[in-house]
């Protein structure tokens, strides 16, 4: 058995049908357009609750715009597809007492933890998808947010999600330019 085989037929199966998870980088973007506009209309106070009820928005999200453009969200049978949405599940799993425990004893880092926990498994999307891109996104994002977090507090709720929001939407358009050309290269 040729493992490396294997694992590009896997790995060409997982681009082909889950677009590289392209539906949940939207509902990401979402997310932090989101965050942004609880943030400008509402105190903290108030903000926090929103911004923890909209978490819970971006599953439906990603697997209502994976739908609309014709990519599997779940990837079933697919053991690389498989082990990401496992891995995505459990940092969510993981990282939600933190961030329940950020909401009511220090709502300001809220924000912070959120943009630091939710990309923690797209190291794993790298591994599986076989690109770079993802893990580049997290390990950019987590930079520049702990930068911005302790360089300019004044601006750390709009400049954070923002960041976050940029990364997604660069995401967003280097995932068809860079899958693309992945399947070209690796065509099976």
């Amino acid at each position: 058995m040729n493992t490396n085989t294997d694992l590009h037929s896997i790995r060409h199966d997982l681009a082909k049908r889950s677009f590289w998870n392209i539906g949940y980088f939207v509902a990401g973007l979402i997310f932090w357009i989101y965050v942004i506009v609880i943030e400008i209309y509402f105190p903290l106070e108030v903000a926090k609750i929103y911004w923890l009820v909209g978490t819970f928005f971006i599953f439906p999200i990603a697997v209502l715009i994976s739908r609309i453009i014709g990519a599997d969200p779940f990837s079933k049978g697919n053991i690389l597809g498989e082990l990401v949405g496992y891995t995505h599940m459990s940092v969510i799993t993981l990282s939600f007492p933190i961030i329940i425990l950020a909401m009511i004893y220090f709502p300001e880092a809220m924000i912070l933890i959120m943009a630091i926990a939710y990309c923690l498994d797209f190291y794993v999307m790298t591994w599986a998808f076989g690109s770079p891109l993802f893990g580049i996104h997290a390990a950019v994002r987590v930079v520049v947010v702990s930068i911005i977090w302790f360089t300019i507090p004044d601006w750390r709720e709009i400049a954070i999600p923002a960041v976050v929001a940029l990364a997604y939407l660069t995401t967003l358009v280097l995932i068809p330019i860079l899958r693309g050309r992945w399947l070209d290269i690796y065509a099976v």
